[in-house]
């Protein structure tokens, strides 16, 4: 099977880091592939980041996200556009080696999974930056969520995660468009329908190159609190 993939780049305000992630996918990633780079609002400062990396770069596209303000719709924008079976999601703000994504797409092609989970907390994985309690609490309830419901991932919450763009078009998510929170039911609800599924240690560095947080504590708890107490119900039944 050929190496292609299709990298969706959800962004909101990323002026400072969108460049530097594209020109390093670009630098670094030798086989065909499509950097979609997917915006909500004309106001977003990446607007006009996005559109001169579209006149430079001849993988590089930008697509306006019509379904409704997050970055779940803005991933389903991309995934509906991409033309490659294998699909990448990662934040713009979140510089990890990029080489992985040579690895992680070739375990993936090499053994079929479905599904492939960055990990920031096993094997080798490491997470820097970002904000304290946000480490903190995405530890405590990764750590958790594996012990209690031995779902062989993690990780489940990152948003780094590679797939086949059938796993995304089976899966119905119901997230509230807070922050990344729809990952962590996609994690789960891709155990339970079966697929082949792993991980691949990355070290992730949040923020290096500034940009806008969407971090809200209270409304982030509480929908990663859901589809952490949904998960384990699920997963008992199965």
């Amino acid at each position: 099977m050929e190496k292609r993939l299709s990298i969706i780049l959800p962004v909101f305000n990323e002026k400072e880091s969108l460049s530097v992630m594209v020109r390093l996918l670009n630098s670094y990633l030798k086989f065909d592939n499509e950097i979609l780079i997917i915006y909500d609002d004309i106001k977003d400062n990446s607007l006009p980041v996005a559109e001169a990396l579209e006149k430079e770069f001849r993988n590089v596209r930008k697509l306006q996200n019509t379904k409704g303000a997050g970055v779940m719709n803005a991933v389903d924008t991309g995934i509906k556009a991409s033309k490659y079976d294998y699909i990448l999601i990662t934040a713009v703000d979140e510089i990890f080696p990029i080489i992985s994504i040579n690895e992680m797409l070739d375990l993936a092609i090499k053994n079929d999974f479905d599904f492939v989970s960055g990990t920031r907390y096993s094997k080798g994985g490491k997470r820097l930056g970002g904000s304290l309690i946000g480490s903190i609490l995405s530890r405590t309830a990764n750590k958790l969520f594996n012990l209690l419901s031995n779902v062989p991932l993690t990780d489940c919450t990152t948003g780094i995660k590679l797939f086949k763009k059938k796993v995304w078009e089976s899966i119905q998510l119901q997230s509230k468009p807070i922050g990344w929170a729809f990952a962590f039911e996609l994690s789960i609800k891709t155990y339970l329908k079966g697929y082949k599924i792993t991980e691949f240690p990355l070290k992730s560095v949040d923020r290096l190159f500034g940009g806008s947080s969407t971090f809200k504590l209270g409304p982030w708890v509480k929908e990663y609190l859901k589809w952490f107490i949904w998960g384990l119900k699920n997963v008992k039944k199965k």
